[in-house]
């Protein structure tokens, strides 16, 4: 007998195949259907979970216990004491603490950044049982994996999870957070790939019921990711008054570091406008500070990027030429991001006269570009190279 006939219509298939495994042990009520398809009795099946109320009371405890040492930034103690909790949990057959420990171990790895650990255990939670028998629960999780494979670089993978979060999602309601952030990860994958005319449709969708969202901060992330795509599409003025409404919805005393990062977001777009350089110096100068407390790396090398733009801009070529010389891969920083900043690189180093060394950083981006799938961006970058730099007198 397959799996598939053996689970019925009670449990997936894969849910089988864990009790098979002896990874999950099966209720009274499922062990009585799987006994039944199979001829034998209760008795005879023998794998029934017995829960005592005392483990579970146990467990509880500790998800708890390590929520509370995320909190207070104790994340390695968390990670270790999330990974026997799932086992425990696993053995015992109590499936939800399971589901709730393994989520907030992912999570935990994202504060690590630890994104290879992080990815595991999300397919692991995306081909669980109780993932697959809830839309909320396979949208939300299908998000993370999308939002993920952003952060690497694997944009055509982070597509085709916010398109599946989308779909999971869809009988859920506006005011459901998985609503929002499936389309969220959604607008900013199809953004990252260049796939600008699906990211505008997708941003309607949002963007007309952005009041009926239920926070504030799912509504400044929508005008963020709404802003980025008036500016990728080339309207970075209709991105401003977004910008700024995101960041009233966005204060740092929430989120100092996503607030220093739409900050910085600003301060690029402002350059693309006629904004004053008083006001770009000021905002530069509180996002310098804020990144300096909780930045991290790859935040400090987008940080230069944009600092040597601002310098360049005053004609202050030595200090903006060393900024722009500090854009480097690093831990965390996504390569389609690493190759926005090599394009900053470059033209600074063509401004400054460094003319091998912007060449250098535009082969940089337009080579990640390619490898990300930014086609659009990438195209951007390969004429630049023909147009700038194929003539040998300006080397």
């Amino acid at each position: 007998m397959s799996q598939s006939e053996l689970a019925g219509g009670d449990v997936s298939p894969s849910y089988i195949s864990l009790i098979e495994s002896g990874r999950r042990m099966p209720s009274e009520e499922i062990a009585k259907a799987i006994a039944a398809r199979l001829g034998f009795s209760l008795h005879e099946f023998g794998v029934v979970a017995r829960p005592n109320p005392d483990d579970r009371a146990d467990l509880v405890r500790r998800l708890v216990v390590a929520r509370g040492a995320r909190a207070e930034g104790g994340c390695e103690f968390a990670a270790d004491e999330l990974v026997a909790l799932v086992d425990e949990a696993d053995t015992l057959g109590e499936d939800d603490v399971a589901w709730e420990a393994s989520w907030e171990l992912a999570e935990i790895y994202g504060d690590l950044e630890r994104p290879v650990d992080r990815d595991a255990v999300l397919r692991r939670l995306l081909d669980d049982p109780l993932t697959n028998s809830s839309t909320r629960l396979r949208a939300r999780v299908a998000a993370a994996i999308a939002e993920l494979a952003q952060c690497r670089g694997r944009l055509a993978e982070a597509v085709r999870a916010g398109e599946q979060a989308v779909a999971a999602a869809a009988e859920l309601d506006v005011s459901a957070l998985e609503w929002c952030r499936a389309r969220l990860a959604l607008i900013a994958a199809y953004t990252a790939r260049d796939d600008l005319d699906r990211a505008a449709e997708a941003l309607l969708d949002i963007m007309d019921r952005l009041d009926e969202l239920p926070t504030d901060r799912l509504r400044g992330l929508a005008c963020w990711a709404a802003a980025n795509v008036h500016v990728a599409t080339g309207r970075p003025a209709d991105a401003v008054p977004l910008l700024e409404r995101a960041a009233g919805l966005l204060p740092p005393r929430t989120d100092l570091r996503q607030s220093a990062r739409l900050a910085l977001t600003t301060v690029r777009v402002w350059l693309l406008t006629d904004r004053a350089m008083d006001a770009v110096d000021e905002l530069l100068g509180w996002t310098r500070q804020a990144f300096s407390l909780i930045g991290t790396e790859a935040d400090r090398v987008q940080l230069a990027s944009v600092e040597a733009l601002v310098l360049a801009r005053k004609g202050q070529f030595d200090e903006a030429l060393a900024r722009a010389a500090e854009v480097r891969p690093v831990p965390g920083l996504p390569p389609h991001e690493l190759a926005e900043s090599l394009v900053a690189a470059a033209d600074v180093q063509v401004a400054g006269g460094r003319m091998a060394d912007g060449q250098k950083s535009c082969r940089q981006a337009a080579e990640l570009f390619d490898e990300t799938g930014a086609h659009r961006r990438a195209a951007r970058a390969w004429r630049t190279l023909v147009d700038v730099f194929a003539d040998p007198r300006t080397l």
